[in-house]
């Protein structure tokens, strides 16, 4: 799935649709996509309120980085996400 990126991409509201299981250095999801710390952090933030927004904002203020950096990072993993099927957007 192509996500576009616009003002309209921004408030939308990720949410899992697979359950997880949480290990000291990241998560599994049941559909077998091993994610790291960082995008433990960012799917946990995918629980169908905070927008794509509110997540660019919680992971730059967590991880101390540019907001420039934390878009970048958090539109790849929804990206991968939404194309695994274990996301969608509402």
């Amino acid at each position: 799935m192509f996500l576009k990126l616009n003002m309209k991409t921004f408030n939308k509201k990720p949410e899992k649709l697979w359950e997880w299981r949480e290990y000291k250095k990241g998560c599994l999801i049941e559909n077998g996509i091993a994610l790291n710390e960082t995008a433990t952090f960012i799917w946990k933030c995918c629980d169908g309120i905070k927008t794509i927004n509110d997540i660019v904002s919680e992971v730059a203020k967590h991880y101390k980085i540019k907001r420039e950096k934390a878009k970048k990072d958090v539109l790849k993993l929804i990206k991968i996400l939404l194309k695994e099927k274990a996301l969608r957007l509402k």
